[in-house]
């Protein structure tokens, strides 16, 4: 039986049938004549296998028609539109074999029924078509889906590789394995109903190219088979790195390596980091040592790191647009845009006021991006301020710009000062810069020129007396004058007594004034004089006599201010200011005033009167340095030693000529009991010498202090059956020498002090 490709048609049923209609009549076809599907068909097909993207399967039909005449069939499978087998060229053979291709990706059974719809002659004769034999269903199985994880396209010779599979709770696989290689385990449990395979494959000891098949079959006897071509064995694994090896300035790099083989690796890089993946940002050599950490194999591999310049996108934050030529063209050779609107030009037509962004890249691939503000020229707000400002003297004044839109603002003075306004009260050029609630800026300048008010010195206040006069010069030549008196000149002659005031206004308009007061007195003019200051060492007093020169009228009073003292004459012995002030007989008063500067007498303290033992010499100190001594013995040395009984003074200039003395009494004993201590002791708790005593005779109280080299007091006690043991807080001391001051009292009241050093041994 031959077999044949069919060849589809549509045809309208509707159509088709009023043609046999018109063509039975004329040509009387036989009722004997028949198309049918042969009742002996395949109902179950599998899936295709090996497919490409969507697995079709060929289902075939055995039709019968007429012998020896030809004939045309139509068809449908599932309700779709009607189509012509084999189209126009008809069916010559009474047997033909029908072949469709069915896709079933559903996962499921799909069911395919092929209905024969209409039959006829060459001739347009029409077929019956029994109803029996009219349509035939057919079952496509779903494709059996078998999952494998962890599989790469290369393994290393010699090496073991594991596996896992998924395949059907209910089917069973097979496992095909190149030449040389060998399965090492091959197990298979039901987990939440999938069946779970896992392999282990032994790869050979050679290198070649071949395949790795999983074919698993399911319940239906179907198949499904995984290929994986191109399983490549080799002797190592490769280490390389992608195409990207360009850093864009000011940006880093992550340097990733690229293993064919899959692995526990070790990473180890020249700049010391030992992760897989690293992070630069200069340009150069980057050096990578990988380990194998299953067999210890090295590959070393390094990739040449070059700097790229990142395109500048040179538009300010905030952009001001010019309503007349609303263009924002940023061109530079070999780069592209992508703007914020999808734009790709280098040029952005801005319309109205809002947040624009735009991304530029180079002809290397480095990116740019830069986020703006732009606002039309006529939107954007205008500020007012005087580009020059002249103040007088002393004059403030209160800065505040006009600005020309209603709106909140943020302001930055050139000092600093957010306020709206700021204070002037200084000369200088001052800045603000203004930002409106959009981000935008506007800066505006004055520059604050300060010019001095004229100065007047009319001088101090005088006293004329009888037949004096005196002339007022206000200075300022070339300005305008007003005197309280009337006069406008620069100048004005005065020869009696009151207030006079001038105000003078210079060519810049500033403005000052003065006031001069004039005393007048009756009779001549005399004065006092009380001499020059004087300096007194302490405890020391001074007369002093005023001296009155000129010719006052007498009887004169004297009055000494801060004193109940009316007398010419006074003594003076305390630091201080003192005047005085001597009235005529006409109640003219004139004063003077001089200062008392005390110098320090040198202090002397020699101290209580002294008793050592006779061997013993006592050192005598005036105390105060860099002064002059004399003592009773004709020294002259700050200090003097002494070894006899008897009155010792001593007399302390300064280079003041300020002097002090002291007096004390020294006495030598003889015969005392002894008393004192042991150069050293030991406590190192052997029993012997662990404790530091006091030892003497006739002793009635005893005050014994150690002190180490610091000056640190470490033991104290009044208890002379009292010793240290070398403990100060709980801790023992190091082997050192100590210091001691021994205070001792006998038995007959004398009392004896002594200091000196004790040694701690162990």
């Amino acid at each position: 039986m031959s077999r044949y490709k069919a060849k589809l048609t549509h045809l309208s049923i509707k159509t088709s049938f009023v043609l046999l209609l018109l063509f039975s009549a004329v040509s009387g076809f036989s009722q004997n004549d028949t198309v049918r599907i042969n009742s002996d068909y395949q109902i179950m097909y599998c899936s295709a296998t090996n497919g490409t993207v969507l697995p079709m399967q060929e289902i075939q039909l055995l039709l019968k028609g007429p012998k020896n005449k030809k004939w045309f069939v139509s068809f449908s499978v599932n309700n779709s539109p009607a189509m012509i087998l084999n189209g126009n060229e008809g069916i010559d053979f009474s047997e033909y074999n029908m072949s469709l291709f069915f896709k079933n990706t559903s996962g499921h059974v799909k069911n395919y029924t092929i209905e024969l719809k209409e039959a006829w002659l060459e001739d347009l004769s029409p077929l019956v078509i029994p109803e029996k034999y009219k349509s035939a269903t057919v079952q496509v199985m779903p494709l059996a889906t078998p999952e494998i994880e962890d599989y790469h396209p290369k393994v290393k010779i010699n090496t073991s590789q594991k596996y896992a599979a998924k395949i059907g709770k209910n089917s069973s696989y097979s496992v095909w394995v190149p030449e040389g290689a060998a399965i090492l385990k091959n197990e298979s449990k039901i987990e939440d109903h999938k069946q779970e395979i896992e392999l282990k494959i032994k790869w050979p000891d050679h290198e070649a190219s071949n395949y790795f098949k999983l074919i698993e079959t399911d319940a239906f006897g179907c198949n499904s088979d995984t290929i994986f071509a191109g399983l490549e064995v080799v002797k190592s694994f490769q280490v390389t790195f992608g195409d990207n090896n360009n850093l864009c300035e000011g940006q880093s790099l992550v340097l990733t390596p690229i293993i064919d083989l899959p692995s526990d690796y070790s990473y180890l890089w020249s700049t010391g980091e030992n992760t897989k993946e690293i992070s630069v940002d200069k340009e150069g050599t980057y050096n990578l040592t990988v380990t194998d950490l299953n067999d210890n194999q090295v590959v070393k591999s390094k990739i040449e790191v070059s700097t790229q310049k990142s395109p500048v996108v040179n538009i300010e934050d905030h952009v001001v647009i010019d309503d007349e030529n609303p263009i924002l063209d940023i061109f530079e050779k070999g780069s592209t845009y992508l703007w914020s609107d999808g734009s790709t030009d280098s040029e952005l037509n801005i319309s109205e006021s809002g947040k624009y962004s735009v991304t530029v890249t180079s002809g290397n691939g480095c990116s740019s991006a830069k986020s703006f503000s732009a606002k039309m020229k006529s939107e954007l707000f205008e500020i007012n301020l005087p580009e020059v400002i002249q103040l007088c003297g002393n004059q403030k004044m209160n800065l505040e710009p006009s600005l020309s839109i209603d709106q909140k603002y943020r302001y930055l003075w050139k000092n600093g000062s957010s306020d709206s306004s700021i204070d002037i009260d200084k000369a200088g050029d001052y800045w603000i810069k203004i930002t409106d609630p959009d981000g935008f800026q506007q800066t505006a300048n004055t520059k604050v020129i300060y010019h001095p008010n004229p100065i007047i010195d009319l001088g101090t206040d005088i006293t004329l007396w009888d037949g004096e006069s005196a002339v007022l010069d206000a200075g300022n030549e070339g300005s305008e004058f007003i005197w309280n008196t009337g006069e406008n000149t620069q100048s004005i002659n005065v020869n009696s007594g009151g207030v006079f005031v001038v105000e003078v206004k210079d060519h810049n308009g500033c403005l000052n004034k003065d006031t001069l007061y004039i005393h007048h007195r009756k009779g001549e003019k005399f004065g006092v004089f009380l001499g020059e200051d004087y300096s007194i060492c302490s405890g020391d007093s001074i007369l002093i006599n005023p001296v009155i020169e000129g010719n006052p009228v007498y009887p004169l009073q004297y009055n000494w201010l801060g004193f109940a003292n009316k007398t010419p004459e006074i003594y003076l012995k305390e630091n201080g200011h003192y005047c005085l002030e001597v009235t005529d007989a006409n109640g003219n008063t004139e004063s003077d005033c001089l200062e008392i500067n005390l110098l320090p007498t040198p202090k002397i303290d020699l101290g209580q009167d002294l008793k050592s033992y006779a061997d013993k010499k006592i050192v005598l100190d005036a105390g105060t340095p860099n002064c002059f001594y004399k003592w009773v013995t004709g020294d002259i040395t700050r200090k003097i030693t002494v070894q006899t009984e008897g009155k010792y003074w001593v007399e302390v200039t300064t280079d003041s000529n300020c002097t002090a003395s002291d007096t004390i009494d020294v006495g030598f004993l003889e015969n005392y009991p002894y008393v004192g201590l042991p150069k050293a002791f030991s406590p190192n708790g052997d029993g012997h010498n662990d404790k530091l005593f006091v030892r003497g005779e006739d002793v009635k109280e005893v005050t014994l202090i150690i002190y180490n080299r610091l000056g640190q007091k470490l033991f104290e006690t009044t208890n002379i059956n009292s010793g240290w043991d070398g403990f100060f807080k709980g801790q023992m001391q190091d082997i050192d020498v100590y210091v001691y001051v021994l205070e001792v009292t006998f038995l007959d009241g004398k009392t004896v002090m002594k200091k000196g050093n004790v040694a701690l041994l162990r």
